[in-house]
C-alpha cells in the first residue's frame, strides 16, 4: 500500500471513530433537551448523611440533621420537598417537618437543615421510604441526583392474638371433628375479624375436602381485651385419604396483609393396613423368647378437640415356627405417657384453669412369650389405630442375671 493510500485510510478511521464516539453524546444532549435539563451543567451538590434509618412506633418522633453544601458557583434557592419511592407504604407527607423549609445558599456555602419525623397515634404500620430532595438535577436516566434516602420503619400493632397458630391432627375417613380455638383482642379498639380458610396446593393423596365445607364461627367484633371461641368444624369425607393443607386468615380490620395472623390447618387420615408386617427370624437355643410391640401416638390438635376422641392402639399378632403356628402369650400390657406441668405453646390467658398438664404423647405396650425351640420363626404384626409402631425380639430369661 502506498503512502498516500494509508493516509487516506487512517483518516477514514479516525473520522469513523469520532463518530461514534460523539453517539453517547448526541444522545444524552437530545434526552437533555427533551426533558428540558442541561445535563452537563447538573451539578452533584454535597448532602451528609446520604441516607437515614428510623424505626418509630405510633405516636413516637424523632429529629436529625442534613448537612447541604452548594458546589455551584452561584446562590441557589434550596426548598426541600418529599418525593415518595416507588413500592413504599402509603405516606402521609405531614410527618415530615423540615426547617428552614425555604432559603437561599451562597456558592460553597454549607446549610444545615433540621428534619423532624411524627408518627400520629392511628399510622399504620409499615416500612415507608422517601427522597428529601434539594434541586430539581438529574442524571441521563431521569433519576434525581441532589437528595437523601429516608426509611420509617413504623411496626404493626398487633391487634389480634390465637391461642395457637396451628392445629395438626390424624382423623378417620367419614368421622367429623370440631376443634375450639381461643383468640384476644390484644389492640387497645374494638377490632372487626372474618376468618376465613384456604387451602394449599401441596396437600397429599385425595382429601376430597373443598374449602367450603369446613364451617368456621366466630364473633365477628371483639372488644379490648376481649377473648373469644373460634370454632371449626371438619367433616371428613368417607373416602378420604392423604393430608388436607390449609389455613385460616383472621382478616383482621387494618392489618397489612404480611402481618396478617393466621391459623395453619394440617388434618392427615390414619389408615389402617390390610396386610400384616412380616419379621423373620432364628434361633439356635431353645431360651424363651420375648416379644414387644409398642406404638407412640401423639397429636398436637388433639388438645384442641371434642369428641370424638382417637381410638386406643392395638396390635393383632401371630408367630410360625418352622411354618407351623405358636400359640403366643400376653403376658401384660403397658401405658406410658409423657407430660409437662403448664403449657409451653398456648399463651397464659388461654389458659382458664391457670395450671394444665401438657401430653407429650405416649406409648403403649404389649409383651408376650413363648417357649423357645431351634430353628426358623416369623412374626407377622397388623397394627390398628398407630401411627408407627415398635418391636423387639428377645431370646433368654430376661430375668436371670
Amino acid at each position: 500500500m502506498s503512502k498516500s493510500a494509508f493516509m487516506k485510510a487512517m483518516s477514514l478511521s479516525i473520522g469513523i471513530l469520532l463518530c461514534l464516539a460523539s453517539v453517547p453524546f448526541a444522545f444524552a444532549q437530545e434526552y437533555s433537551e427533551k426533558n428540558n435539563v442541561a445535563f452537563n451543567e447538573s451539578i452533584r451538590h454535597e448532602i451528609y448523611p446520604s441516607e437515614n434509618y428510623l424505626y418509630l412506633g405510633q405516636g413516637e418522633s424523632s429529629s436529625f440533621s442534613i448537612m447541604f453544601t452548594n458546589n455551584d458557583d452561584k446562590a441557589l434557592e434550596i426548598e426541600p420537598r418529599i418525593v415518595p419511592v416507588s413500592g413504599s407504604s402509603d405516606f402521609d407527607e405531614s410527618w415530615i417537618t423540615i426547617s428552614p423549609a425555604k432559603v437561599t445558599v451562597d456558592s460553597g456555602e454549607i446549610q444545615e437543615f433540621d428534619v423532624k419525623v411524627s408518627i400520629p397515634e392511628d399510622a399504620s404500620g409499615g416500612e415507608n421510604a422517601v427522597y428529601i430532595t434539594f434541586t430539581d438535577d438529574i442524571d441521563i436516566y431521569s433519576q434525581l441526583i441532589n437528595k437523601m434516602y429516608l426509611s420509617i420503619m413504623v411496626p404493626v400493632e398487633q391487634k389480634l392474638e390465637l391461642q395457637t397458630t396451628y392445629i395438626s391432627d390424624y382423623v378417620a375417613a367419614g368421622q367429623e371433628y370440631t376443634y375450639t380455638v381461643k383468640m384476644k383482642n390484644v389492640a387497645s379498639k374494638t377490632i372487626t375479624i372474618d376468618p376465613k380458610i384456604t387451602s394449599y396446593d401441596y396437600s397429599f393423596g385425595d382429601f376430597g375436602l373443598d374449602d367450603a365445607d369446613i364451617e368456621i364461627t366466630a364473633p365477628s367484633t371483639l372488644e379490648p381485651g376481649e377473648v373469644a371461641d373460634m370454632v371449626i368444624r371438619v367433616p371428613v369425607p368417607e373416602d378420604a385419604t392423604g393430608t388436607y393443607n390449609g389455613y385460616i386468615g383472621m382478616n383482621v380490620e387494618g392489618d397489612d396483609y404480611w402481618y396478617e395472623p393466621q391459623l395453619d390447618l394440617q388434618l392427615t387420615v390414619l389408615q389402617d393396613p390390610s396386610v400384616s408386617y412380616v419379621k423373620t427370624f432364628s434361633t439356635s437355643t431353645k431360651e424363651p423368647i420375648t416379644i414387644e410391640v409398642s406404638a407412640y401416638t401423639y397429636s398436637s390438635g388433639s388438645w384442641l378437640r371434642i369428641p370424638p376422641q382417637n381410638e386406643a392402639p392395638s396390635f393383632e399378632l401371630s408367630l410360625k415356627y418352622n411354618s407351623s403356628p405358636v400359640k403366643m402369650n400376653l403376658i401384660k400390657t403397658t401405658q406410658t405417657g409423657n407430660i409437662g406441668i403448664g403449657w409451653n405453646y398456648f399463651p397464659t390467658w388461654s389458659n382458664e384453669d391457670g395450671l394444665i398438664y401438657e401430653n407429650y404423647g405416649s406409648y403403649y405396650t404389649e409383651t408376650y412369650t413363648v417357649p423357645g425351640q431351634i430353628g426358623d420363626w416369623s412374626l407377622e404384626i397388623l397394627p390398628k389405630n398407630v401411627q408407627s409402631f415398635e418391636y423387639s425380639i428377645s431370646i433368654g430369661d430376661s430375668d436371670k442375671k
